[in-house]
């Protein structure tokens, strides 16, 4: 089995062609799962610096907290919008399973 690269673009010809084999595609929802979540901690503790950080009148680390929310935010949702293709992907394929076949 060939190994996940830790980087890998979204919409590259090697994930769209992985994304329609069964195998392959949990694997992608896997690892997407898992980077999604770490990101969102990051945006969690993120938000909780900012809270902190505004209590105590730090306005540098503030600004800083809120950018790690931010970005933290910003690439969460682009794993999650991969999950939720390879989602649509398994049910499309579920509904060909169990279609019947009129030839």
């Amino acid at each position: 089995m060939m190994k996940m690269p830790k980087l890998e673009e979204f919409n590259s010809e090697r994930f769209m062609h992985e994304a329609f084999d069964h195998d392959m595609r949990l694997r992608w929802k896997k690892s997407a799962v898992i980077r999604r979540n770490i990101y969102l901690g990051l945006f969690a503790i993120g938000m909780a610096c900012t809270l902190y950080t505004a209590l105590i009148h730090w306005t540098t680390l503030c600004i800083l907290s809120l950018f790690l929310a931010t970005v933290s935010l910003v690439v969460m949702s682009k794993y999650d919008t991969q999950i939720h293709f390879l989602k649509i992907l398994q049910v499309r394929e579920e509904l060909k399973k169990h279609e019947p076949d009129y030839s």
